[in-house]
């Protein structure tokens, strides 16, 4: 027992969040049930600020409340998605589908509506970087389809031999397709593959997912490779012909 303890503790040690929230009552709350689990957190309380905190403290994760009122939440998540790959998490009093649909939409990786306990945030939290393991875990391998080639230890897609910008979850999403190739992976499987949630068979998540990265994927010049909508069924990744 104390042995996993210690395991989680020099895990956690290790990782970095960066927690954007106005509510400076709700902050130290999530900041301090975060630090006694021995993550490290870095407080922001302005939209604008974020930007800032990204390039200065390279968090491993991000936790931003869409309610800021000096910028439109969305708005900043879209921006820190231009210079910032890893998870985002979505915290918001907001709870309607075209809230969550956005949230995804803008490069949100996970969408937690309020109130919150912090100990489910923190699995969520826990989750979400465990979806990504440190550097010294991570095997060294390329993930090749056509002109793409993923590297997950060091999280780079590359679109003949050019680097291109994807965030955490569209990684996943398009190493999980590849790995599949072929095969008609349904909503649900996606869904639950890499979300870890039930899905509920109305989720609009994963079509939004799939039209923003098979549109980033098309503008950067992929080839001979093709994301295809199976209608009634779900998504499949096939290689065409050179």
């Amino acid at each position: 027992m104390f042995g996993l303890s210690a395991g989680v503790i020099a895990e956690n040690s290790t990782r970095k969040v960066l927690l954007i929230e106005d509510d400076r009552m709700v902050s130290n709350l999530i900041k301090s049930f975060l630090e006694k689990s021995n993550f490290i957190v870095k407080q922001v309380f302005r939209g604008d600020l974020a930007r800032h905190a990204i390039i200065e403290h390279k968090p491993d994760l991000v936790i931003l409340d869409i309610g800021l009122p000096d910028l439109d939440g969305f708005q900043v998540c879209h921006e820190l998605r231009e210079i910032y790959d890893e998870p985002i998490i979505v915290l918001t009093a907001r709870k309607t589908d075209a809230d969550e649909i956005n949230a995804f939409h803008f490069g949100a990786d996970d969408f937690i509506s309020k109130p919150v306990s912090p100990r489910v945030l923190k699995v969520r939290v826990e989750a979400m970087l465990r979806r990504k393991p440190m550097k010294e875990e991570r095997p060294l391998h390329v993930i090749k389809s056509g002109n793409i080639a993923l590297y997950p230890q060091a999280h780079k897609c590359e679109i003949d031999g050019n680097t291109i910008r994807l965030s955490s979850f569209e990684f996943l999403l398009l190493a999980f397709l590849i790995q599949n190739a072929g095969q008609v992976m349904t909503r649900e499987v996606i869904y639950t593959s890499l979300l870890n949630r039930k899905y509920n068979g109305a989720e609009r998540t994963v079509d939004v997912r799939i039209s923003k990265l098979r549109e980033k994927l098309v503008k950067e010049g992929m080839a001979r490779v093709s994301i295809d909508t199976v209608w009634g069924k779900g998504y499949t990744l096939s290689e065409t012909a050179a």
